[in-house]
């Protein structure tokens, strides 16, 4: 009865031996089946949905509209200046306020002139300042969107690796099962059982790993698509995987990802426009030295030498001290540092580039050289190493370690493909435009 008994149970921990071995070949690369909170979503539809909706991107355009509003105002003439003058009381006639020809009114009218192009160049520096907000709302919407794409691509891959762990634990939790009553009946070692086990722990805990990252990138898209209704707490993105897999960097040079980084990156034009904006501040420093005019009239009825006196006023401010020397010089010392901080920029832009770049082709061409039906070989080893445990050919030692050889196989090709995806990712992000996009994402 008992010979019976192990039987039934070595059999049964074959059995579910190849079906721990042959099911992941299959599951892993299956998307997790949608549920009542889930939504599938493609790239573009996640860009679309993010541009709408993300509360940092409001935030911004709000800026650009202070900025525009600021150039409105810096357009504006100074205000007419008017003065009026009663006499209280008149003593010779007895009367107050004594808006008659015995009493006396003085009335100024004065105008504000601005010389020396002052007004133009505020106007020229609150439009590049509105520049600058505009390119600031694109450097945001630069590093977002990459945030937005590599949480997608990351999460792709990660709900994948997480449909192998929950093929794939389910029948090493009866294997154990099955394994440890035959350790009951003396018939394996308690060795094998401990492997068995290990194996379901380090199982679990990549599992528990795999679902941990799954909620932090699920949280940071319900923050970036500004999922404030909760309608949707799980995302699944669709990736066209073969679109993928036909990128490469044959048409895209150093030089030219270089020089597209130039042309195209937000923050470089922030540095150049902050250069701008000095150099105009400093032709403002230099007509702030130079005195306005104020021009304007008077009259007054009884109180000058002869009744209804009317006079042209001019006045203007005498440069004898204040010549606005010490902000013309800050303003020379503003420039040199912000040509300084503009070399800064181009020079990280390019080694930002150059990185990015290395890494995409190394990337890439571990991708290419991986072989990609890898696992499905590990595969047809199966029924083969199943008739050699069977027959008590091999260990089960040697068995799990073929099966943790075939886990990380698979796991290691997703990763490699994720690293991939990210990389080129990064290479569009440094270079400020996509180089390369594939069709369909």
């Amino acid at each position: 009865m008992k010979n019976r008994f192990d039987k039934f149970y070595y059999k049964l921990i074959i059995s579910l031996s190849f079906v721990l071995l042959f099911l992941p070949h299959y599951g892993y690369s299956e998307i997790l089946p949608e549920n009542n909170d889930s939504v599938k979503v493609t790239i573009p539809q996640a860009e679309r949905i993010f541009l709408q909706n993300n509360l940092q991107l409001l935030a911004a355009r709000y800026n650009i509209n202070v900025a525009k509003a600021s150039v409105i105002q810096s357009e504006l003439w100074d205000n007419p200046n008017i003065t009026i003058g009663q006499n209280i009381y008149n003593k010779f006639t007895g009367k107050y306020f004594d808006f008659t020809k015995s009493g006396n009114t003085d009335l100024q009218l004065q105008q504000l002139i601005r010389l020396a192009g002052k007004r133009n160049n505020q106007v020229k520096i609150a439009e590049i300042n509105t520049d600058i907000a505009e390119a600031s709302f694109y450097d945001l919407l630069r590093t977002l969107k990459y945030e937005l794409r590599t949480d997608l691509n990351d999460l792709f891959f990660l709900q994948k690796a997480l449909a192998f762990y929950d093929d794939v634990i389910p029948s090493v939790k009866k294997t154990v099962g099955a394994s440890e009553k035959l350790f009951e009946g003396h018939s394996i070692l308690l060795s094998e059982v401990l492997r068995l086990k290990s194996l379901l722990l380090t199982l679990e805990s990549e599992r528990l790993n795999t679902v941990t990252q799954i909620s932090g990138i699920e949280n940071d898209l319900n923050i970036l698509l500004a999922d404030s209704t909760g309608k949707y707490s799980y995302f699944i993105p669709q990736l066209n995987v073969q679109s993928l897999d036909s990128l490469n960097l044959n048409n895209i040079s150093l030089n030219e990802a270089i020089q597209t980084a130039y042309e195209s990156r937000p923050d470089i034009k922030i540095a150049e426009l902050n250069v701008k904006s000095e150099e105009t501040n400093l032709a403002l420093q230099k007509a702030l030295a130079i005195p306005d005019i104020t021009v304007g009239g008077s009259y007054s009825r009884n109180g000058s030498y002869i009744p209804d006196y009317i006079a042209l006023t001019l006045s203007v401010d005498l440069p004898i001290f204040n010549r606005n020397q010490g902000n013309i010089q800050a303003s020379e010392n503003n420039i040199e540092t912000d040509r300084t901080l503009l070399g800064q920029a181009r020079l990280s832009v390019r080694k930002d580039v150059i990185s990015a770049y290395d890494k995409a082709i190394e990337t890439d061409k571990l991708y290419q050289n991986f072989d990609k039906k890898f696992t499905d070989e590990y595969a047809k080893l199966v029924s083969g190493m199943v008739s050699n445990y069977e027959g008590r050919n091999m260990t089960i030692i040697e068995f799990t370690d073929f099966y943790e050889s075939y886990r990380s196989s698979v796991l290691q090709a997703l990763q490699l493909q994720n690293n991939r995806i990210d990389a080129f990712e990064n290479l569009n992000f440094t270079a400020g435009r996509d180089l390369l996009l594939p069709a369909g994402n």
